[in-house]
């Protein structure tokens, strides 16, 4: 690794991936596998944020969702001050759109922030119970009341939109993850991905990290591709027949470890990566694997960043899957400092990626800040065994 990619941990990303050779797999190695290590080197290419002397317009205070436009341009949801910031794809400010209120194109809370293929923009916003449709310019289109309070990983769907969203209020309480709505966000006309085919309903722990991360699945050639947030070596994978989307496999990754630990008396970043407040109890887990987010190349490769535990390390790294979603290679970008408590303490979010395969990612370590690098995955001659 570079001293260049040194630097970058601690901070919030946008990857642009190269994969400059193929990896191959055969029958041996790893269980019936061969997994090819790579090698990761990450090249800079934009910083915004990252000068704190900056104007007002430079500095995120809790951004949420970043998209791109057609055009190019950014668009960065933050919570704290209530709106939607425009930069073109060289950095540059041009607009803020929005800001804190309950009026028409005022917002109190960002919970999902679309694109659409006509460049329009959705965000929904649970607090104000409504999703708000709007241009790129800030001219307001249309309001829908939103009833469900959960957040949502939006997708532009066919003539409408696909969801990423459930809610479970109580132990045993199942829900589905994926909705499909039409253009009016009315009633879904499908429901599928039962929660307890991926967590336990009684465990509030697992049930809590379904939570919609905004890069939480793909669509793939055989369907959809869905990676819960806490991570144990399965991809989901749903098809569509008839109309209706059932889960019909999972996808193998790099690990085999359950995702997490249990622990007594929580206290985060002491001796808990994951707290949970809930009726009045406190719940705590020391996480081992956590998926970073899922992405489809233009070149049909699936990439998958990890936070993932070999032996007593962490590792911030990438699974690189082929078109069949086969596993094919693995690269450990970072290692992560454990505390002594055997906490790993990484706050990278990737949230996005464009047309051109950039990667957004978000960092809260510190001031969050969001970089533009080159992602360079090389073949080596060593494989994971």
């Amino acid at each position: 690794m570079t001293d260049q990619s040194n630097r970058l941990f601690g901070l919030a990303l946008v990857l642009t991936c190269t994969l400059v050779a193929a990896c191959t797999s055969n029958e041996s190695g790893t269980g019936s596998r061969v997994i090819q290590e790579l090698d990761v080197q990450l090249h800079e290419v934009l910083l915004l944020g990252g000068d704190e002397s900056a104007s007002h317009e430079y500095l995120f205070g809790d951004p949420r969702y970043i998209v791109t436009d057609a055009q190019g341009r950014i668009y960065v949801a933050d919570q704290e001050f209530m709106n939607i910031r425009v930069y073109d794809d060289s950095g540059r400010y041009i607009r803020t759109l929005g800001e804190r209120g309950r009026g028409p194109m005022e917002f109190q809370s960002f919970d999902g922030l679309a694109i659409n293929q006509e460049q329009e923009l959705i965000a929904l916003d649970r607090t104000n119970r409504r999703i708000t449709r709007f241009s790129t310019e800030g001219q307001l289109l249309s309001t829908h009341p939103r009833q469900r309070w959960a957040r949502a990983d939006i997708r532009p769907f066919r003539d409408g939109y696909l969801f990423l969203s459930h809610q479970t209020s109580e132990p045993g309480d199942i829900d589905f993850l994926f909705r499909v709505y039409g253009s009016g966000f009315e009633q879904p006309t499908v429901a599928f991905g039962s929660t307890d085919q991926i967590a336990d309903p009684y465990n509030i722990i697992e049930t809590t990290e379904l939570d919609a991360e905004p890069s939480s699945f793909i669509f793939t050639e055989g369907g959809l591709l869905y990676a819960p947030s806490l991570y144990e070596g399965k991809l989901y994978l749903y098809t569509e027949a008839g109309g209706q989307w059932t889960l019909t496999s999972t996808i193998d990754g790099l690990v085999e470890k359950r995702a997490y630990t249990e622990v007594d008396k929580p206290a985060i970043y002491e001796n808990a990566d994951l707290v949970i407040f809930y009726a009045r109890t406190m719940k705590g887990a020391r996480v081992h694997n956590t998926s970073l987010g899922l992405f489809r190349l233009q070149d049909d490769r699936i990439v998958h960043f990890t936070k993932v535990e070999f032996g007593r390390q962490r590792y911030f790294g990438v699974e690189v899957f082929d078109a069949d979603g086969q596993l094919v290679g693995y690269g450990a970008i970072e290692k992560i400092p454990l505390t002594a408590q055997g906490i790993a303490k990484l706050f990278l979010d990737i949230v996005w990626k464009d047309e051109l395969d950039r990667f957004y990612v978000i960092d809260r370590m510190d001031q969050p800040v969001i970089r533009v690098v080159e992602l360079e995955i090389r073949p080596t001659d060593m494989t994971l065994d």
